[in-house]
């Protein structure tokens, strides 16, 4: 790390040597850019604040696949990125980091750390599925050709024990990062008294709509499906009683030697909310939490790595297994995914149009652009900039809850994944005979819209919410094969519903609270 003054040549070199070094090593094109006006505006501030005469020290990084990028400046605590314009500065700057949006700050031994965390560049995944199934139906044919012997011996002593290995990776990782996820997510709200009337109103009907919209959801989809009833068909309170019961743990170790998932989010959610409370006062806690979410996070985006290969096994298993049949029924997994998603449009268009006296076709084309991107890229990051400057300037919505309400919203109010979980499991209890009952799909209602909230926005994720929602739903592991392979597409769809639904979510809002301009949101977007 060489120390060099904060004069313009200096600056002007630190700036070029990180487009220089991330180019190098694969970064995004875009976010190299970003990243280098970044440094720069970041060294000119402290420039202003400490002088010419201070030093500063780049450093690079680069361990599996991922890189990081650290200025560190020696002096008095000062935060480059507060403006002191937002009363919720804090919480956004670290919503907007966690995303990787943002360089994210901190004051620690007496030097100012800025680290930037800049996205490679993503190959594709459908690509690399479907390589992966064509490679699996070619090596199918070629294997069946083989003795029955040899089919037996590959199914029993190669492929199925790899499978259960892999699975039971995912089900021993999955428990640690949803529970880190969520505690980490609650504690870095900031302080619930610093956000305000906005911060709270806005959590609460997210929470709210994405319960209301997954009811609505499941009521639309359950036709779709020939479920096995059991013997509880018919609604029993004492049942469901005891499944809110259960959700309460004895103890705080049970969860996760037992893994519930339900008790293991419980517990997520009270810890996070007591850190919450005590604030400054759980500092040695929450920098544990938070170092154990990047680690386990880490260890997460490196077993998804292994997807491709996953799938290839799992299918080549089920041709040589002559159980391929399981994939002819999901279509009405998509049909299901479609159905629900329609109805959420359906329901926040009307919503939006009758309440504000909007036009469709004026609101729709507004809108689009944020919608198109997201469906072309599986990504809520790759929309951040067009929905930010669509909230704001099409939609009318205040800048104070543009600059709150889209990082926040892109984390957790994702009623399409809800929607998605829904008719996974719908779909698969459906293919493996599963016996449901009215507490069944109350489960499978309430795991769906927690882990919608609870999913980690990382790469690979939502394989640790399909174990967690197969294990509450009886359902065999076998299906995670079948999901994981169509869950590559159906991103790319609950993404731009997820949007759409936060769009117009904040647009009520923001008339809620008194906030929006009616006169912009009517008004004609010109081309």
């Amino acid at each position: 790390m060489e120390k060099m003054k904060l004069n313009n040549e200096n600056i002007a070199q630190a700036s070029s040597h990180a487009e220089k070094i991330l180019e190098e090593w694969g970064a995004d094109a875009r976010n190299i850019l970003q990243i280098r006006l970044a440094v720069e505006e970041t060294l000119l501030k402290y420039r202003e604040a400490f002088g010419a005469e201070a030093v500063f020290a780049q450093k690079y990084t680069r361990r599996l696949k991922r890189i990081r990028l650290e200025l560190s400046l020696t002096g008095e605590r000062f935060d480059p990125f507060d403006t002191g314009e937002e009363e919720q500065s804090q919480v956004l700057r670290g919503l907007l980091a966690n995303m990787g949006v943002v360089p994210a700050w901190q004051y620690k031994n007496g030097e100012n750390l800025i680290l930037f965390t800049p996205k490679k560049k993503k190959r594709s995944q459908i690509t690399s599925l479907a390589l992966s199934v064509i490679l699996a139906f070619l090596c199918g044919g070629v294997c069946s050709l083989l003795p029955e012997g040899v089919r037996t011996f590959l199914i029993n002593e190669l492929i199925s024990p790899v499978f259960s290995r892999f699975m039971g990776l995912l089900s021993a990782i999955a428990g640690p990062m949803v529970f880190l996820s969520i505690v980490w997510g609650i504690y870095s709200i900031g302080d619930m008294a610093a956000m305000g009337r906005i911060g709270k109103r806005m959590i609460g009907r997210f929470m709210l709509m994405t319960i209301l919209l997954t009811l609505t959801a499941c009521a639309a989809t359950v036709p779709l499906f020939s479920l096995k009833a059991g013997d509880g068909g018919m609604f029993d309170f004492s049942e469901l009683f005891q499944m809110v019961l259960d959700i309460v743990p004895g103890n705080f170790f049970t969860p996760f030697t037992e893994g519930n998932p339900l008790q293991i989010i419980f517990v997520a959610v009270l810890i996070g909310m007591a850190m919450l409370i005590l604030g400054n006062k759980a500092t040695v806690a929450a920098a544990f939490v938070e170092q154990s979410n990047y680690i386990v996070q880490l260890i997460m985006e490196a077993v998804s790595s292994f997807v491709p290969l996953f799938v290839f096994g799992s299918i080549l298993n089920m041709i040589l297994g002559n159980d391929f049949s399981v994939f002819l029924p999901t279509y009405k997994l998509i049909l299901a995914m479609l159905t629900g998603d329609a109805v959420l449009l359906t329901v926040y268009l009307v919503l939006v149009c009758v309440r504000r006296k909007v036009q469709p076709g004026i609101l729709l084309k507004k809108m689009m652009p944020t919608v198109l991107i997201a469906l072309t890229t599986a990504s809520s990051s790759a929309a951040f900039g067009v929905n930010m400057e669509c909230c704001e300037k099409d939609l009318g919505i205040d800048k104070r809850i543009v600059n709150f309400g889209v990082p926040l919203g892109q984390v957790i109010f994702m009623p399409g994944v809800s929607v998605m979980f829904l008719a996974v499991g719908f779909s698969m209890a459906e293919i493996y005979g599963v016996t449901v009952s009215p507490v069944w799909f109350a489960t499978a209602c309430l795991i769906a819209a927690v882990l919608a909230v609870a999913a980690p926005p990382i790469p690979g994720g939502a394989l640790t919410c399909y174990t967690i929602l197969f294990v509450q739903l009886k359902i065999p592991m076998e299906a995670i094969a079948v999901t994981i392979a169509l869950n590559v597409i159906l991103e790319f769809v609950t993404t731009a519903v997820d949007l759409f639904c936060l769009q117009t979510e904040l647009v009520e809002l923001a008339a809620g609270l008194d906030m929006l301009d009616v006169g912009r949101l009517r008004k004609k977007k010109m081309d």
